[in-house]
């Protein structure tokens, strides 16, 4: 029994060891050698390393300051060494004392980053700082266009040998001597600190007074000039600085109050650092040379400078306010569940030791009061629990009555254009044409009714989880498409609405159908609070990783108050009571932007309109299997699609139109069921018409009828029109196939891209039906014309007997050939490679068809085209090239050779000169 005992204890004290929470082990350690932190620059590089680890939890940070001692860093760097570090940051007190104990790091594959000067072997992984160079630089150029490149100007250097101090005076002296009329006057040396400078400036103030403008390397130098100045009374002296700091004392403020007359900004890329180790421990691309860039701080920008500064102080006050938040709440859980694991297994241990009741009933009857009370506990909670249930299904209910409110306002329109429409159907003059336009009017109409209705069911909403459905979708199109639907509404309410691109960026992997409600809800939105004669613009472009796209809808309306910023994304909120709006639709934006894993922000000033801007990731790494849209899965909506459903035995059975044979064959291109059939009814009276629903199903289609014109979309489900343009006009068989683009993009952008992919029309939704049919009948005649005026002579033999395998393989031939004629360095050898057959076997069967060889077949059809473009006024020059002879004379031979009078001569007799 004590045996028995003691196992039992052992197991209590096994349990409660596991009860216990473990402290999480950082992922990776970071050590910073900061050569001296106590002035006001490194001060703020060490606040920006701090700044961007706050984003990195899991970083343990060690930082070091070697207050300007190279002996004392180095001693230091060795201590680090010892303390398992994964990579040291190093600023360098000297460039060539540290580079021994900086290379030897490097050597133990310890990652290392150079921060404000390089070490002297270049031993080191990525380098981050400024090049001083080119601040002296800026600094020269910008006082000679202040000076109007004349005056006498001082300047006060750091500390005598420094690379910084000697590398800004060379690159401001370079800058100077492009203007001989500055005159450097005085140069005093204020070893970085304002006091020195301050001394230098009372001792040298005879003839520092003389100057017109004074440069100090530093602000702090800077500052202490014009404390010595002040004292003399000397304000007409203008004082430019380098570092342009934030903060009390700093060269922002003084620029503001006047003491500085401007400063070179020279960033400490403490933020640039910790972004270069992160990547290097992630094992992710990284520059090794990251060269800060300077600009002038002057009393025009330097107020716009403060401000993000101070914006960017509160921002990180408040992430480390979160931060907080969610490590108290981190530490809640974990004695949550230590506590729920301790129930857990006294409840286990009770019944074990319940088996020995007859020894430890005493012990045991304790055991049941505590359970009893631990009963009761949870009994309140559940009732707790029911209570909060009750108060969910209340605001449930309240949305539901609110949101049915809502859908009577949405019907009261649909209604007024579906019970005009039945009446019109009851007309017994109305042709079955009209008949039928008015049902796919309903029809229509019925669908964006059914639409509404299930937008503004909120019990759908919380019944069905929206499931991520990417693809790769080509994103100028797709903003095309969508401002292409507004198009009407910015015309009818004179709203100029614009589109700007401004990446490289093409395709993005989203769920077309979730973005397009959230581009069309905040297009909605910008359009409903913008008046007339205002602006609305869409504007892409991509971060400073490149790993980022935003897409922005900017608006010059009446704004968004300040004080309802932070709700506007809450449901059902809205900052001042509409009709027009239910307050789910900004919600509804940050939920579709959420599952596809980016943010939405918006910024807005009052009567000056707002910007709201969606970040989005570009590829498809951050996405799920789950969330990828398959090839043959149908793209799923977060809302049910009745009349979808209704009519999807319609599109099943829709097939191919068969008018004669002697008519020409067309290809219908489209993904939407109600354009495919008009575009039947109007086309089957006088063509063959075949129709695909996507991307594969044309190009299957393509290859196996040739048909006599192409009319395609450009959105396609699964590809674009454009490459499936390309594709065919790329491909030697079907490149003579004419193609029709007809879609909703109406930008001159698509029309161009089209025209450049070789279309033969661009037509656009909604379209006028005789100007179709006409370019639709043009696009036929032409091109049985061109086929006729230069058909060879091989189709004269078309009635001696050829099977339908020979006449395929002489058109396909024939085909080749014509895309290749202006090519004087077409070879036998590329026919058959676009055949797909061996050079003999092409031979064999051009001799036993045409009785002749490849290469003369080839001279015939160039001969024969020559004489049409002879006729068509062309030179003997353009025409040599254009059929592919190296030289007018080889041209003029063969021609003579072959017609038996000169190209002049047969030009002459069929046109009389």
């Amino acid at each position: 029994m004590f045996r028995f005992l003691a196992i039992c204890s052992i197991v209590v004290l096994l349990a409660l060891s596991y009860c216990t929470p473990k402290q999480e082990r950082s992922k990776f350690v970071i050590a910073f050698s900061q050569c001296v932190g106590n002035d006001a620059w490194r001060e703020t590089m060490l606040e920006e390393m701090k700044r961007e680890l706050s984003f990195y939890p899991d970083i343990e940070f060690i930082y070091r300051d070697a207050q300007g001692d190279n002996e004392k860093q180095i001693q230091q760097i060795r201590e680090l060494l010892n303390s398992d570090i994964n990579l040291l940051i190093v600023s360098p007190n000297e460039a060539e004392p540290l580079t021994a104990i900086v290379d030897s790091v490097f050597q133990k594959n310890i990652p290392v980053v150079v921060t404000d000067r390089k070490t002297s072997s270049g031993l080191y992984n990525a380098y981050v700082g400024a090049d001083n160079t080119a601040i002296g630089h800026l600094a020269g150029q910008y006082i000679a266009q202040v000076s109007e490149n004349r005056g006498r100007v001082a300047i006060v250097t750091g500390l005598m040998g420094s690379s910084a101090s000697m590398e800004r005076e060379n690159g401001f002296r370079e800058a100077l001597e492009k203007t001989p009329n500055i005159q450097i006057d005085v140069q005093l040396s204020g070893d970085w600190e304002k006091e020195k400078a301050y001394l230098e400036a009372k001792k040298n103030m005879s003839s520092l007074q003389e100057n017109d403008m004074i440069l100090a390397f530093n602000d702090q130098m800077a500052l202490g000039v014009k404390q010595a100045l002040d004292e003399q009374g000397i304000d007409r002296i203008k004082i430019v600085g380098v570092d342009a700091l934030p903060g009390a004392g700093n060269g922002l403020e003084e620029i503001m109050k006047g003491n500085l007359y401007a400063s070179m900004l020279y960033p400490t890329g403490g933020t640039e650092a910790i972004r270069t180790a992160m990547a290097i421990l992630n094992k992710q691309p990284y520059k090794r040379e990251n060269i800060l860039g300077t600009l002038v701080i002057n009393k025009e920008n330097a107020g716009l400078m403060i401000l993000q500064s101070n914006k960017i102080q509160e921002q990180q006050k408040d992430i480390d306010k979160r931060q907080e938040l969610i490590v108290e709440q981190k530490a809640l859980y974990l004695n949550q569940k230590s506590t729920l694991n301790s129930v857990v297994i006294s409840l286990v241990l009770s019944v074990v030791f319940g088996g020995i009741a007859i020894v430890v009933i005493k012990s045991n009857w304790e055991k049941n009061k505590h359970l009893e009370a631990q009963n009761k506990e949870i009994l309140s909670q559940q009732q707790e629990i029911i209570e909060m249930n009750e108060k969910v299904q209340q605001a449930s209910e309240a949305k539901s009555n609110f949101f049915t409110n809502v859908s009577h306002e949405f019907k009261t329109p649909l209604t007024l254009i579906l019970a005009p429409m039945d009446e019109l159907e009851k007309e017994k003059n109305i042709s079955p044409e009209g008949k039928d336009q008015l049902t796919r009017i309903k029809r229509n109409a019925k669908k964006l009714q059914h639409l509404v209705t299930d937008l503004i069911d909120i019990n759908r909403i919380d019944k069905t989880q929206a499931r991520l459905q990417a693809s790769p979708v080509q994103i100028d199109a797709f903003i095309q498409q969508q401002l292409a639907n507004f198009k009407p509404l910015s015309q009818q309410k004179r709203i100029s609405l614009s589109y700007t691109s401004n990446t490289s960026i093409k395709e993005i992997w989203m769920d077309t159908y979730l973005m397009e409600q959230a581009i069309s809800n905040l297009l909605s939105n910008a359009f409903k609070f913008t008046s007339s004669g205002g602006k609305i613009s869409v504007l892409v472009e991509e971060n400073t990783f490149a790993d980022h796209v935003y897409i922005r809808v900017i608006d010059n309306g009446i704004g968004i108050p300040l004080s309802a910023i932070d709700q506007i994304f809450e449901p059902f909120y809205q900052a001042s009571p509409s009709p027009q709006g239910s307050g789910i639709g900004l919600a509804y934006v940050k939920e579709i932007v959420s599952l596809h894993h980016g943010q939405v922000t918006v910024s807005s000033k009052e009567n000056m309109g707002s910007s709201f801007t969606l970040r989005l990731p570009i590829g498809k790494q951050h996405l799920k299997d789950e969330e990828l849209r398959t090839a043959d899965e149908p793209s799923t909506s977060f809302f049910t699609d009745y009349e979808h459903v209704q009519h999807a035995d319609e599109e099943i059975q829709e097939n191919s139109s068969f008018h004669s044979s002697k008519s020409a064959n067309i290809l219908v291109i489209d993904d939407h069921p109600d354009i495919r059939h008009f575009l039947k009814t109007l086309l089957e009276k006088e063509y063959n018409v075949l129709f695909a629903k996507s991307f594969a199903d044309a190009k299957n289609k393509v290859e196996k009828s040739y048909p006599d014109l192409i009319i395609s979309d450009i959105m396609l489900p699964d590809g674009s029109g454009l490459d499936l343009l390309q594709t065919i006009k790329n491909n030697a068989p079907t490149s003579q196939i004419p193609v029709l683009l007809l879609s909703a993009l109406d930008t001159d952008e698509a029309k161009i891209e089209g025209m450049r992919l070789m279309a033969d029309a661009y037509i656009t939704k909604p379209f006028h039906v005789p100007h179709l049919m006409a370019v639709i009948s043009n696009l036929i005649l032409s091109r049985k014309q061109l086929k006729d005026r230069y058909i060879s002579a091989v189709e004269q033999h078309e009635e001696s007997g050829y099977t339908e395998q020979d006449k395929r393989f002489i058109q396909h031939l024939e085909m080749v050939v014509e895309s290749r004629l202006s090519d004087p360095r077409f070879t036998v050898e590329e026919i058959a490679g676009e055949l797909n057959i061996s050079r003999v076997h092409l031979y064999r069967k051009t001799k036993s068809l045409l009785n002749c060889s490849v290469n003369d077949y080839v001279l015939q059809r160039r001969l024969k085209k020559s004489k049409h473009l002879i006729i068509e006024g062309l030179n003997i020059n353009e025409i040599a090239e254009k059929i592919g002879f190296s030289s007018a004379a080889y041209f003029a031979a063969a021609f003579k050779k072959q017609f038996g009078m000169t190209p002049t001569a047969f030009k002459k007799e069929k046109l009389g000169r």
